[in-house]
């Protein structure tokens, strides 16, 4: 994969995790505790509107590492990330070394 694709793939996937940062701000206001929240799919295709629903508590722990995302299952690009686990509806992948890791560190609002 070139340095662009990677990119152009991070930063797609970054405008997703900023829209689930504010999805889970709200439940933060609202208090929904450890109900399922649905957040968007964090793979790196500009149309997808795939939901994931999972507890904040989980988007927590996939979002502590920068270069982790949340998709839904089969939205994974192998030469872009690997898949570290599969949970019913939803995989936690990992982003590959190079380009898609820095992009997803450079753009992670939380360091």
């Amino acid at each position: 994969m070139d340095d662009e694709r990677g990119r152009r793939v991070g930063l797609n996937e970054a405008v997703f995790r900023e829209v689930n940062e504010r999805i889970e701000d709200l439940a933060e206001t609202f208090q929904v505790g450890e109900q399922p929240i649905n957040f968007i799919c964090e793979c790196a295709d500009p149309g997808c509107a795939q939901q994931i629903s999972m507890p904040r508590s989980e988007y927590e722990r996939v979002r502590a590492d920068p270069t982790h995302f949340a998709v839904y299952p089969g939205h994974e690009i192998p030469d872009v990330e690997q898949v570290l686990e599969k949970h019913d509806g939803y995989d936690v992948v990992r982003k590959r070394e190079g380009e898609p890791a820095e992009v997803a560190r450079e753009t992670d609002q939380r360091t």
